[in-house]
């Protein structure tokens, strides 16, 4: 009896007898064959088997039928046809299958792996003095001292506050100047003078 065999995308194969007569194939539950894939239409293709031999029809669907690869409407299947119904493949035999005889696992044959010896401790390693030596003076090259110059900063503090105190004495002066029209340093050295109390010094003589 011919036979159409599935091969699903999972890995999975499905076998179906085909009988006398018409063989419908579709997503569509009132199939004979209900193949439930997208790319599969509801009524997809159908299959006539008859005294003339084994025909496939496609039925109008959205991703066609291929017979080993060619898109058809109508063709005469042979033995080891690949029809394509969308994207589920088949394969067409005029009888039963053949048998899927499964590869016999291979033998393994376990070696042992060779003994390694142990490697040795390696040796302790010999102490060694890392503390860099004192740099060797060439007597060759002279060395020079900077000059002290920790006295240079008091002068130059003096400085700067001798010329603090002169520009504020100028400011005074330019203000006193601006307001009373006088002479600052005269003005005050008035001003020192009259605070002062005058003492008079007096000689007696004795009267004979």
């Amino acid at each position: 009896m011919p036979t159409l065999v599935f091969h699903l995308d999972d890995g999975s194969v499905l076998t179906h007898e085909l009988e006398d007569g018409v063989t419908t194939l579709g997503r569509h539950p009132d199939s004979v064959v209900v193949l439930e894939f997208p790319s599969v239409s509801a009524h997809h293709a159908i299959i006539e088997m008859g005294e003339g031999g084994c025909f496939v029809s496609d039925q109008k669907s959205s991703n066609g039928t291929r017979v080993n690869g060619v898109v058809i409407e109508e063709s005469r299947l042979k033995e080891g046809d690949r029809v394509a119904f969308g994207d589920v493949q088949a394969v067409f035999y005029q009888g039963a299958p053949p048998e899927m005889v499964e590869a016999p696992e291979p033998e393994v044959i376990y070696v042992p792996a060779p003994e390694v010896p142990a490697p040795e401790s390696p040796p302790p390693m010999p102490q060694r003095n890392y503390r860099q030596p004192k740099p060797r003076r060439n007597p060759k090259v002279k060395v020079t001292s900077y000059p002290d110059t920790s006295d240079s900063g008091c002068a130059t503090a003096v400085i700067v506050i001798a010329l603090f105190v002169t520009a504020f004495i100028i400011g005074l002066a330019m203000r006193h100047s601006k307001e009373t029209g006088g002479n600052f340093i005269t003005d005050m050295l008035d001003k020192i003078s009259g605070a002062v109390p005058k003492i008079t010094i007096e000689k007696k003589v004795d009267e004979p």
